[in-house]
């Protein structure tokens, strides 16, 4: 099936009202603690030591390849004797998953003496897992194995040893080491994005320039995505040196080493897109501020560019494809000829027509015409346009010397040249001819 590509004929009123912000839906990111997703050292982020009884001990380990550790230290602690450690979610974020390496010591097969001590991973509201040192605990040894919680729905998520003898000394201690923490953090705010223009259109130089300003609460304002025809072409940082993907390899770019990875504003800031980057056109461009988790905000919507130059696309078959073939003719209106030999001083007319090759004239193309000076230089004219049925006139001015003109048609903005034609003005002033002085 043909593709259509609506944006050819888009009317300028459709640009301007296409940078008006609009947010998609929320999503996730996810937060690693006591090493990276690639097995290497990094810091406890997010996690704070419970407070501790005398019988309890925490242990940071995290820096040199080791767990956090919860420990009852002695065989034979109080009744009250507790210790552990919690990641609370940062505000404006919900847990809604966590994974880790796990690994207890002092769960053993229970007796009928020995239901005193405990192991619990939990939420402020319900537990993830529990071990009950007793007969009745599901747990009959150590836990060793990763464990992966989804679906959770919690503020906080932490993980503690205690005595529950209350009152009583316990019959042995308990500890529990944890490590590569991955929480899954819930942000259903999108950014907010104030200012947005459109600061170059790229017609003239190149390359589209698009500036704005965000805020985000929540895991903040992370990076501004260029999208091409609808595809992720590039995204551009906008935050610090923990505002970046933790594992580029995975194809998960909301991976973090904070809790809070990136800043709650960014800007002014702008966004460039080079039309020499770009496989060959027309294509619509969008530009969007994402926050940690890839909630998206609207900054630029679908635009044309590079752009068709036309303000009407010829119909019948080919379509818009037929202004990529269209060929401009320029003619001197006094001999209908592209060579002109006159005197100094009247006024001079050229006409021309800009068609497809099946003979329609395309309207609103803008053509740029350059004036060659004997020594090489060229002198830009710009702001004409092709009328009803593809045609065009201009007036030269009644001081030109000899000369040539150069007429060219880009049937994409910003683009190369697709036709060109060329006019040969020779000007004779007192029988000579005559060239300007200071053009030789």
């Amino acid at each position: 099936m043909q593709r259509s590509h609506w944006w050819l004929a888009t009317p300028a009123a459709a640009v301007i009202s296409a940078l008006a912000p609009s947010a998609a839906a929320a999503d996730t990111y996810t937060v690693f603690s006591c090493k990276g997703p690639t097995g290497t050292p990094n810091a406890a982020a997010g996690w704070a030591a419970l407070p501790a009884t005398a019988e309890g001990m925490t242990v940071n380990s995290c820096q040199t390849s080791g767990p956090l550790t919860a420990l009852l230290a002695s065989a034979t602690p109080s009744g009250s004797a507790s210790a552990g450690w919690t990641f609370s979610a940062p505000a404006d974020t919900r847990i809604v998953r966590f994974a880790a390496g796990r690994r207890t010591t002092g769960i053993a097969p229970a007796t009928s003496q020995s239901r005193d001590v405990s192991y619990v991973l939990e939420t402020e509201s319900a537990n993830l897992e529990l071990c009950d040192v007793s007969v009745q605990s599901s747990c009959s040894s150590n836990l060793t194995d990763p464990i992966n919680k989804q679906g959770v729905d919690g503020g906080l998520v932490r993980f503690r040893v205690l005595c529950t003898n209350a009152g009583l000394t316990c019959s042995r201690s308990l500890r529990a080491d944890f490590d590569a923490m991955q929480v899954g953090l819930a942000d259903t705010l999108a950014p907010v994005v104030s200012g947005s223009s459109v600061l170059d259109t790229g017609d003239t130089s190149g390359t589209l320039a698009v500036g704005f300003s965000a805020s985000d609460r929540g895991g903040g304002v992370y990076r501004a995505v260029v999208r091409l025809d609808g595809q992720t072409l590039a995204a551009q940082p906008l935050g610090g040196s923990d505002c970046a993907d933790a594992n580029p390899a995975d194809g998960d770019p909301y991976q973090f080493v904070t809790p809070v990875p990136c800043p709650p504003s960014a800007g002014p800031t702008v966004v460039r897109v080079n039309a020499a980057s770009l496989p060959p056109g027309p294509h619509g461009v969008e530009v969007a501020v994402e926050d940690a988790a890839g909630n998206s905000t609207a900054v630029l919507g679908a635009v044309p560019f590079p752009r068709v130059n036309a303000e009407v696309v010829p119909g019948g078959p080919g379509g818009a494809q037929q202004l990529l073939n269209a060929r401009l003719r320029m003619r001197f209106a006094r001999n209908h000829k592209t060579r002109l030999t006159t005197r100094f001083g009247p006024r001079l007319v050229v006409r021309g027509v800009l068609r497809t090759r099946s003979g329609r004239g395309v309207k609103g193309a803008r053509i740029d015409v350059y004036h060659v000076l004997r020594n090489g230089k060229r002198l830009v004219k710009t702001g004409l346009k092709t009328r009803a049925r593809g045609r065009l006139t201009i007036i030269l001015p009644n001081n030109l010397d000899t000369r040539r003109i150069l007429f060219a048609y880009r049937a994409l903005r910003p683009g190369p040249i697709t036709s060109r034609q060329t006019l040969r003005l020779t000007v004779k002033r007192h029988g000579r001819v005559y060239f300007r002085r200071g053009s030789r």
